[in-house]
């Protein structure tokens, strides 16, 4: 049987999912595990941030509307207990402004590094969010 997806899931999958997988687990080594670990950049407004000013996220063929959707889905469905229970939403008009401020003028990786080390060390995140391209220490 072939499964039905909801419109945020099937914006997910086209925009997303051919990286990040259908369940948003990956070789975490080559493409960051979302499954249970993206909610864990809602505790700061940099790492909030940065979900929306990645460039592929940034750029990616949704309108602000949609694209609020699908970070929302990866937070509070795809994150599961790594998204804040009560944490604020996405909205179109946050994702229109922070879409604008895309990262192409930083190293990623290294701003990834930062951001998964304050969380690690002052938000209680996992050690496991090092696991993309072997980050840890």
């Amino acid at each position: 049987m072939i499964p039905v997806f909801s419109k945020v899931q099937s914006d997910y999958m086209l925009a997303c999912g051919g990286c990040h997988g259908e369940t948003g687990r990956t070789n975490a080594r080559l493409v960051p595990d979302l499954a249970d670990q993206v909610g864990y950049f809602m505790r700061t407004p940099e790492a909030r941030a940065y979900l929306v000013r990645l460039p592929n996220v940034s750029a990616a063929a949704l309108d602000d509307e949609a694209l609020a959707g699908v970070l929302n889905f990866m937070v509070w469905t795809i994150g599961g207990a790594s998204a804040p229970p009560a944490g604020e939403r996405f909205t179109a008009r946050e994702v229109g402004e922070q879409r604008q401020q895309r990262l192409n003028t930083v190293s990623l990786r290294n701003l990834r590094r930062d951001l998964v080390e304050t969380l690690i060390a002052e938000h209680e995140a996992p050690a496991s969010l090092r696991d993309y391209g072997s980050m840890s220490p």
